[in-house]
């Protein structure tokens, strides 16, 4: 039976000896207590290098958390020996490479542990019962992997993305993340996204002016972080996010005409209702059956509607709306359309178009897309150069965020 044990848990026959096996109910699960102890004779004094094999006590066992054995929890009680040097008159305690001095899980299960995190399925409660250890151990063990990561870091890749998403770190509501968006993969996560610590963080990549290009959202600090850590990239602004700023525009005028009309009126049910509003807002060249009909609810009973019928039912409510998607659709044209040596050009003509409309949302907007011309053009230098894949992990990382904890 105590080898079979051994054989289980993987303890190495030389080096250790299983003298008794107890079996215990802890929290509704058997939990093996396995009682052990190291069988080398005699050890190195740490002071004067000799040998010696003179035990002066044996201290209290110390207890291990260990792996799971066939499906039970298994607990290690590991029994160490003070020795004496009797050439320099010190004592100290045997060592063995089952676990750190003063931590009470082995290193095999801190592995299993630390596996377990790189399984995105997996919540930090599910790896805490699994493990049989407390939610507060496995938060322990991802910080302590965190702090690694982020001092393994010494280069970057010519490309690299910048983006933020909430986490409630200890220095804010958001952490940062550092993305290579060609080969698809996260190079670190921040606890902080301001440009102070950006900067202290960045200062100690080595090959900083190799980056070409810094991909970000239209948040000031990352492109001043970018001019001062990366001097010679280019700094492009996402697409996503500018595209953003305009249906943010067309957004807002159908709000402020849903509001004008009133809770009672049928314009403001044809605004209100939340099909309706991402019908304006889906590119019109876009793949999409405009021909193809809906069921909507109206006097009384359901009928049939064909989409670009009831798009153009939401237009004629107000010239000003109709403008404004006119606008957002040309916009959307000359993002999809236009390349790098036309690109400006054709958005300062589009700027031109949005100031004359006298419509204050459309305006405000293309006030925004002129402040950031340059890093927007530089977006149709190449269409890979896109924060997609950062998008992507944000999503994920908000599904998982109750489970992190950041240093």
């Amino acid at each position: 039976m105590k080898e079979e044990i051994v054989e289980l848990i993987g303890l190495d026959k030389r080096k250790f000896e299983v003298y008794k096996i107890d079996e215990e109910l802890e929290k509704e699960r058997m939990v093996k207590i396995i009682y052990v102890k190291i069988r080398s004779k005699k050890y190195r004094c740490p002071k004067c290098n000799k040998f010696t094999s003179s035990v002066h006590d044996v201290l209290k066992p110390v207890k291990i958390k260990y792996l799971d054995i066939a499906g039970h929890s298994s607990v290690i009680y590991l029994s160490k020996r003070r020795f004496i040097c009797h050439e320099c008159n010190i004592k100290f305690t045997e060592t063995t490479n089952l676990h750190e001095k003063n931590h009470t899980l082995s290193n095999k299960l801190k592995i299993k542990i630390r596996k377990d995190l790189l399984n995105k399925s997996m919540t930090i409660y599910e790896i805490a019962r699994q493990n049989n250890v407390s939610e507060y151990t496995v938060r322990k063990e991802l910080k302590i992997i965190m702090k690694d990561h982020s001092r393994s870091i010494k280069a970057l890749p010519k490309i690299i993305s910048f983006d933020e998403f909430k986490a409630d770190t200890s220095y804010g509501k958001y952490a940062f993340i550092v993305n290579d968006p060609i080969h698809k993969c996260t190079l670190d996560i921040l606890p902080n996204r301001k440009k102070e610590y950006l900067n202290n963080y960045f200062t100690k990549i080595t090959n900083r002016n190799s980056v070409e290009y810094v991909i970000g959202d239209m948040y000031e600090p990352y492109l001043l972080v970018t001019k001062v850590m990366f001097s010679k990239a280019k700094y492009v602004a996402d697409r996503f996010h500018y595209e953003r700023y305009v249906m943010k525009a067309l957004d807002s005028i159908r709000i402020r005409l849903q509001d004008e009309y009133g809770e009672k009126t049928k314009e403001y049910k044809l605004l209100k209702k939340r099909y309706n509003a991402n019908l304006i807002r889906v590119y019109y060249n876009r793949v999409d059956n405009w021909y193809s009909y809906i069921k909507i609810y109206r006097n009384g009973h359901m009928t049939e509607i064909m989409k670009i019928d009831l798009l153009h039912q939401i237009l004629n409510i107000s010239e000003e709306l109709k403008r404004g998607y006119e606008l957002k659709e040309l916009f959307l044209d000359i993002v999809n359309h236009s390349n790098y040596e036309n690109a400006e050009k054709d958005l300062l003509a589009w700027i031109e178009l949005c100031n004359e409309s006298q419509i204050s949302e459309i305006i405000e907007a293309a006030k925004t897309i002129n402040n950031w011309l340059e890093h927007i053009v530089n977006s149709f230098i190449d269409k890979r150069l896109s924060n997609g894949y950062t998008e992507g992990v944000n999503k994920k990382n908000k599904r998982y965020k109750k489970t992190w904890i950041w240093i």
